[in-house]
């Protein structure tokens, strides 16, 4: 099966589980990403303490742009000291893939959040990312 994230189904060793955003396109392509990537994905709706079993958050954007509700969960990361790392797709894709890489190692985070703006599916850069981006 040939997938345009990666030619091989790989199992994760530094991630556990991926929380998505309902009803969103980017999280469609995060589950997809997923399931090539042998991780759990689960969906998650923004109530109270909706981040209880999350370790850190990963915001996908383009240029630091951001929408509202993006913003207001980062926030709601920041003021519980989650680990939050923004992942700018239009930046040097190797920079931000070891970042990426870096950020999991460093803070120990198995249990993530991955959010982004649907918009974000228009940039061809988000497959190169999420192509070199390793979890393993």
């Amino acid at each position: 099966m040939h997938s345009r994230f990666n030619d091989e189904p790989k199992q994760s060793m530094k991630i556990k589980q991926v929380f998505i955003r309902p009803n969103t396109e980017f999280s469609k392509q995060i589950a997809d990403w997923t399931v090539m990537r042998q991780i759990e994905c689960t969906e998650v709706a923004q109530e109270e303490n909706f981040d209880e079993h999350i370790d850190g958050l990963v915001i996908f954007n383009e240029n630091q742009d951001m929408e509202k509700d993006i913003l207001d969960i980062r926030d709601l990361f920041d003021n519980r000291q989650k680990p939050v790392l923004h992942v700018d797709i239009n930046g040097t894709l190797m920079v931000g893939v070891s970042n990426f890489s870096l950020w999991l190692e460093r803070n120990g985070c198995k249990d993530i959040l991955v959010v982004g703006q649907d918009s974000l599916l228009e940039n061809p850069n988000l497959e190169r990312y999420l192509a070199h981006m390793k979890v393993d």
